[in-house]
């Protein structure tokens, strides 16, 4: 009984399997007797352009558009700019004098923008009035009137070699590089010497004076060259005395550090800024800012360490006194003419 009624499932599944195929061939030829999908027309491919839809569900955005019926051809198109591409820089190639260049003209409402009008880079102005702030103030004693007069050296990157001003009121200005200075040739009679203290940099009290001490960091006793004035995070140094700016960076232990040279020999170092108010070059008048406190470089916190060299020797700040006009060597003045008198024939005049 048990082999009958395999041999009964066995001949019903073999029979529903021929069932099983003859359908599936039955409805291969059934989809394939199927008229076919007619090819889009222009109009149909245009709007499959202009759809919005998945790429999986057969949208085609990107094509290229048809030509409609209103649309008139041209001859030419111009190729437009992508709005994404990198504008290359115009590069302008001046042409460098050979010799020295003068410059001239009239101040106007702004010195600045009228050495800028008149062909001076902005180094060459910058360089320019810097060379008149060490004896006038540039924003207060130069009127519309006044006449500006430089000479530049020649090369890439030329030095203002003469600084004159041809003032309507004061004295006029012949300034003439000399070393790392200027020399007034206008001047012809040396101002008498006035003695001036140093006044202290920062508002604030003395916490380390001039000397032997011992270190707060290293713990054992070390020469101390200058004083220490504490101050808050970011309160403003000033310029100890009239000088010029011969250094401006970091400076090892001493973190930032500003170094003005005030002429005879004697040089002040401001130290452990948190930041600059001058660059190097730069001329600076006592009581001018010329930083900020801060603790850079070798330091316990905020506070400034300020020191006084002369002739290459610390000194004690406190008893230092400088002279504000120092005299000028007649022949020093005698020299600087006849270079003023060498330059002015051999430049080449921008007016």
């Amino acid at each position: 009984m048990t082999g009958a009624m395999f041999a009964i499932d066995l001949g019903a599944a073999r029979q529903w399997r021929g069932l099983g195929l003859a359908a599936l061939l039955t409805s291969g030829v059934a989809w394939a007797s199927l008229p076919g999908r007619a090819p889009l027309t222009d109009d149909e491919r245009q709007w499959q352009a202009l759809g919005v839809q998945p790429l999986a569900a057969g949208g085609r955005t990107g094509l290229k558009m048809a030509p409609a019926t209103v649309a008139e051809p041209v001859a030419f198109v111009a190729e437009r700019e992508s709005p994404f591409a990198v504008a290359k820089p115009k590069v302008v190639e001046a042409e460098q004098p050979s010799g020295p260049l003068r410059i001239t003209g009239r101040a106007g409402d702004g010195l600045y923008w009228a050495l800028r009008s008149a062909g001076a880079t902005p180094d060459a102005a910058a360089q320019y009035l810097a060379a008149l702030a060490g004896e006038i103030d540039v924003g207060a004693d130069i009127m519309p009137g006044d006449r500006f007069d430089l000479i530049l050296g020649g090369g890439s990157a030329p030095r203002v070699l003469y600084a004159g001003l041809d003032r309507g009121h004061g004295g006029d200005l012949q300034l003439v590089r000399w070393s790392d200075g200027w020399v007034d040739a206008a001047r012809e009679e040396a101002p008498e010497p006035v003695e001036t203290g140093l006044i202290l940099p920062a508002a604030g009290r003395i916490t380390s004076y001039f000397g032997t001490r011992i270190h707060p960091i290293l713990r054992f006793a070390r020469f101390h060259a200058g004083v220490d004035i504490g101050a808050g995070w970011g309160a403003p140094i000033v310029a100890a005395g009239d000088g010029q700016v011969v250094g401006a960076g970091w400076a090892g232990g001493y973190g930032r550090q500003v170094r003005i040279a005030h002429g005879g020999g004697t040089l002040s170092t401001y130290s452990h800024m948190s930041d600059y108010a001058v660059s190097p070059g730069a001329y600076v008048r006592r009581g001018q800012v010329i930083g900020y406190v801060g603790s850079s470089g070798f330091s316990t916190g905020p506070h400034l360490h300020f020191e006084v060299r002369q002739g290459g020797v610390a000194v004690n700040p406190l008893g230092v006194t400088l002279v504000s006009a120092p005299t000028v060597d007649p022949e020093l003045r005698k020299k600087a003419k006849a270079r003023l008198a060498m330059l002015m024939k051999a430049v080449s005049r921008r007016a």
